[in-house]
């Protein structure tokens, strides 16, 4: 599949910074197969004033030489400039040009002088140009070093109006439909659940196929192009990649906390930081902290994989491939396929999330709907509003419709949550209960009785999100 999804406001972000009457830096970065190259290419590719160059590892002298020779193809006269990146990008930027160094960390492996000879320019070279310079980078972390973080040699440069710094992020739920235009709404949930938002993952499926056979041939088959995927991202990225293993197959596994996740890896909890960080910064896990919790102070935080397509990897497939020989051709409908509904429900309570603000119109929420947990009780869904109402949820992704049983088990969890609303009155509570199988007469019957319960099927989340509303 070969088209642009998404990333419309980056993409106007990026043409506003082109035609600027003054010096314009960008920095875009997110993790590898996100889709940043895919972005700047589009960004320049009507135009006759860009310098395109996709670098990669190498010598300083091999980096420069190559440098030259993509400029030439819009500027010849760089040929003739010495070959130095401070006379070279000086050339440039005389010119007005459009300068695109793609994996940029690459160009600052062999050449570390290399942020602070872009400062130096910077600040005393760029007055008088309407250049654009855009730099992207997957090696997050470097990224901080040299650009981003207060100590950085290009802290404070990127431009601010409107704002060079771009994270790519994962593609949101409403642009599978473009990957996937045949299937339902229930199994867009199911790809999004499995594949996620990021395009490398999402461009080899073919919609002409059943979701089984997609993740057959592309996820389970050992040929597939997304069989090794995740082991080869952290190979790139990290060393001591076994104990990156056994964290993320232990979280993949269900364990959420802290001491959970070190247990399960056989590695001391006290010395999960380390690996825990390296990994969030590489935004392969994150945390997440109870509702209405201080996220500064609270003690109860979980971590979880970001990309679904590393959760099912080292949920399904790490290690396993002799167990599946066993089975077989029938390994995938009998050791995946059942637990599928299981393992997208994170996603669905998610989506739950993302739907909460257009579903509740008629309240003003003054936090972002999440989870919340304490003492072995959960809710899945809680959101504060403005007023004395708090929105709780339950959400469920089985095969059976949600019965009576989940709502009073939800009513009993609320009496937990500790929440004031902010002019001090009396809580009450607005109940809201999500399924992909519909419900049960009795819980119907209660929402027909009721002022203070609403139902949402898949069907309602799913328009909702689609429509570009609120996700």
């Amino acid at each position: 599949m070969d088209q642009f999804v998404d990333r419309l406001e980056e993409l106007d972000r990026l043409q506003t910074l082109y035609e600027s009457d003054a010096a314009e830096l960008a920095i875009i970065y997110g993790r590898r197969q996100i889709g940043k190259s895919e972005l700047v290419r589009r960004s320049i590719a009507d135009r006759h004033d860009a310098v395109y160059y996709q670098a990669v590892q190498g010598t300083a002298t091999t980096q420069l030489r190559r440098f030259v020779e993509a400029a030439a193809t819009t500027f010849p006269g760089i040929t003739g400039v010495k070959v130095e990146w401070e006379p070279l990008l000086t050339h440039l930027v005389d010119r007005d040009a459009i300068i695109v160094i793609d994996e940029f960390p690459y160009l600052v492996e062999p050449n570390e002088g290399l942020p602070s000879v872009i400062q130096h320019l910077w600040d005393t070279a760029v007055d008088e140009s309407q250049a654009t310079l855009v730099l992207t980078g997957s090696a997050i972390g470097m990224i901080h070093t040299h650009v981003l973080d207060g100590g950085a040699p290009l802290y404070g440069r990127v431009s601010q109006t409107p704002h060079g710094r771009l994270e790519l992020t994962q593609l949101p739920f409403r642009s599978i439909k473009t990957f996937v235009p045949t299937y339902d709404p229930e199994q867009r949930v199911f790809v999004y659940g499995v594949f996620g938002g990021t395009p490398r993952y999402l461009s080899p499926l073919d919609p002409s196929r059943d979701f089984g056979e997609n993740i057959t041939q592309l996820l389970y088959d050992p040929d597939g192009p997304l069989h090794d995927e995740p082991e080869t991202v952290l190979q790139m990225e990290l060393s001591e990649v076994n104990t990156y293993y056994s964290v993320l197959e232990s979280m993949a596994s269900g364990n959420r906390s802290r001491d959970e996740i070190a247990q399960g890896a056989g590695i001391e909890s006290t010395n999960t930081s380390y690996y825990f960080n390296r990994l969030e910064t590489l935004r392969i896990i994150e945390t997440h902290h109870p509702a209405l919790a201080d996220p500064a102070r609270s003690k109860r935080t979980r971590y979880r994989i970001r990309d679904p397509v590393f959760r099912f990897y080292f949920r399904y497939l790490y290690g396993r491939r002799g167990q599946y020989e066993l089975y077989g051709e029938d390994a995938y409908e009998d050791l995946i396929e059942p637990e599928l509904p299981d393992f997208v429900s994170e996603t669905f309570e998610s989506l739950c999330h993302n739907a909460v603000p257009a579903l509740f119109t008629d309240y003003q929420l003054t936090q972002v709907p999440s989870q919340w947990w304490y003492q072995g009780r959960e809710v899945d869904v809680v959101a504060p509003t403005d007023g004395s109402t708090l929105i709780a949820g339950e959400a469920k992704f089985t095969n059976t419709p949600l019965g009576y049983d989940v709502l009073a088990d939800l009513e009993d969890d609320v009496e937990h949550i500790d929440w004031t609303p902010t002019g001090g009155s009396e809580p009450t509570n607005e109940f809201a209960l999500f399924s992909r199988s519909g419900f049960k007469s009795s819980v119907e019957e209660a929402a027909d009785e009721r002022d203070d319960l609403r139902l949402f099927d898949l069907s309602d989340i799913v328009a909702v999100l689609e429509s570009g509303v609120n996700e």
